[in-house]
């Protein structure tokens, strides 16, 4: 069974989880386990390749063509692995899908909603993706890191909190583990942890509890 770890972050964006989510990634790595990383950008462009440097900083482009997130970048030059654009999950992407599936008829004249369509969705695209090989063994991964852009309590990743809420007990909770990365800011020489505090409240509030949490100031 695939071990899935989610890298969530707090209070400010920007904050490091790529490379918290990369650590990791090479930690287990070092032993002996197989990692695989997937990336999700709660945007509703369907990839990074239309959007402007200014925007969302580089664009870091795969062997398969995929024009994806920095991050990716990270990804396999810290673990050593090739990743696709599947690697990359937008917001767009999700709802394309759903949306292509719903013009289909798959959904049998349902009406299509984010909660269960969407967040299925999503949880059926990560558990997918995790069991792709991504080294040079050729064999499925043992763990799959996801990290999920942006900070807690976005519009924008309220979709994908509530997917990964249910995905813990989809995989079950001994293959799931969450990481929260947030800000502890420096005042006159004191470090406030208010901030952080709140950021963790609302995770746990939505349902998910932080097992391992690192802080920067």
């Amino acid at each position: 069974m695939t071990k899935y770890i989610l890298v969530s972050g707090g209070v400010v964006s920007g904050i490091g989880k790529g490379v918290i989510a990369s650590s990791t990634g090479l930690l287990l790595k070092t032993t002996g386990l197989k990692v695989t990383s997937i990336k999700i950008d709660p945007y509703m462009n369907i990839d990074a390749g239309t959007m402007a440097p200014t925007e969302h900083g580089e664009v870091y482009v795969l062997n398969d063509g995929g024009e994806v997130d920095l991050d990716l970048g990270n990804y396999e030059r810290y673990l050593n692995v090739t990743l696709s654009r599947d690697n990359n999950l937008t917001t767009g992407k999700i709802y394309r899908e759903v949306i292509e599936k719903e013009r289909r008829g798959d959904y049998l004249g349902k009406t299509v909603q984010i909660i269960p369509h969407i967040t299925t969705a999503i949880q059926d695209w990560i558990e997918r993706v995790s069991k792709v090989p991504v080294d040079e063994t050729g064999e499925e991964p043992d763990v799959c890191i996801v990290e999920l852009g942006g900070t807690v309590g976005d519009i924008e990743s309220a979709p994908f909190i509530e997917a990964m809420r249910q995905f813990q007990f989809r995989v079950g909770h001994a293959n799931f583990a969450l990481i929260h990365v947030s800000l502890v800011p420096d005042m006159h020489g004191e470090q406030k942890t208010k901030p952080t505090q709140a950021t963790i409240r609302d995770l746990r509030g939505l349902g998910l509890l932080p097992d391992l949490r690192f802080s920067f100031g």
